[in-house]
């Protein structure tokens, strides 16, 4: 069995700190574990983890409190009122990199992520990653999510390129992740925001 776990992971978290121009405090939202890439960023100062109980949690963090958001919850974007304590503590220049449905095989539900997250953003963008089912690989996608900051025109080079630890994840890659097939374009025109 093919074990491409970490391909998820890099791109969970380096796209959105490459993104960021000076990230320095990161969430991270979901049962999932990314100290580990998150730390081989010297940048970041602070990462916290909520596991459970998000509303709670969020509430009572301060507002614009993270330049960086990782979300593993699935259906965040359905909540309203939990997608909008999730963009309240995003700084104002924040980032956010999140799991969503498959923009192929899922069109439905993608179209309503993408719906709810661009009400929110001004940048809403898929991209993409591989993942394993077994034996056979498989192409996922995820969002990122910006006021600010375009993950192709923004990245850090240095960041990208000279972090140390990296096993998939490089400049290439991260702006190869978000070219889209013709299909996609199309159907989400004007839900796509470049």
């Amino acid at each position: 069995m093919i074990d491409l776990a970490y391909i998820k992971d890099e791109m969970m978290v380096h796209i959105p700190i490459c993104t960021h121009k000076e990230p320095s405090k990161v969430l991270v939202l979901g049962d999932m574990d990314m100290d580990l890439e998150i730390n081989k960023h010297s940048c970041i100062k602070e990462v916290k983890s909520i596991s459970s109980n998000f509303m709670d949690s969020l509430s009572s963090m301060e507002t614009g409190s993270f330049d960086i958001i990782i979300n593993s919850i699935e259906d965040l974007s359905s909540d309203k009122a939990l997608l909008d304590e999730v963009v309240r503590v995003l700084s104002p220049k924040g980032v956010i990199s999140s799991e969503s449905s498959n923009m192929l095989s899922q069109a439905i539900a993608f179209e309503n992520e993408l719906k709810a997250w661009g009400d929110k953003f001004k940048i809403v963008m898929p991209y993409k990653y591989e993942a394993s089912q077994g034996a056979i690989v498989t192409s996922n996608n995820l969002l990122l999510l910006s006021h600010t900051y375009h993950p192709t025109a923004d990245i850090n080079l240095q960041r990208a390129d000279l972090t140390d630890g990296l096993k998939y994840y490089n400049s290439d890659i991260a702006i190869g992740a978000f070219h889209l097939p013709t299909v996609i374009r199309k159907r989400f025109l004007g839900l796509v925001k470049l």
